[in-house]
């Protein structure tokens, strides 16, 4: 088992982040360079990094509000979780241990969960939706 240390993404991990996301997700393109250059001011996303103790960025996790318009509390958030192909195991509860301390600090809740891999090809593919139940 490898230790896998998450940290908010920057700059530098555009690219890795681009390479793991569908193709055409221009909302993810923006939100990197926004999480990467204004962080101080993107209080309603985040974007984390998994990183392996060699230094390999091994997956993502995005978080964004269900609506952009939504004034309602606590705010209901999507997240999108990637990995590389072959990644550690623990990647993917490295990346969710992370998103449940934001979303606590941000008084938010998981409506939707999207998740994909990076298959042998270096292709991603999607690997699964979940929709946790919601709160009454």
């Amino acid at each position: 088992m490898v230790d896998i240390e998450v940290r908010t993404a920057s700059h530098d991990d555009i690219d890795f982040i681009a390479r793991l996301s569908p193709p055409g997700d221009e909302r993810l393109a923006s939100q990197a360079l926004l999480t990467a250059e204004e962080a101080s001011s993107a209080d309603n996303s985040a974007i984390f990094i998994a990183v392996a103790g060699d230094g390999r960025r091994r997956g993502y996790l995005y978080l964004y509000p269900e609506r952009e318009d939504s004034g309602e509390e606590p705010r209901h958030y999507v997240v999108r979780v990637a990995r590389a192909y072959q990644a550690e195991s623990d990647v993917f509860s490295s990346l969710f241990g992370e998103a449940e301390a934001w979303l606590e600090e941000h008084r938010g809740w998981l409506v939707f969960i999207e998740i994909l891999a990076e298959d042998e090809s270096g292709a991603v593919f999607e690997a699964g939706t979940i929709t946790p139940p919601r709160r009454s």
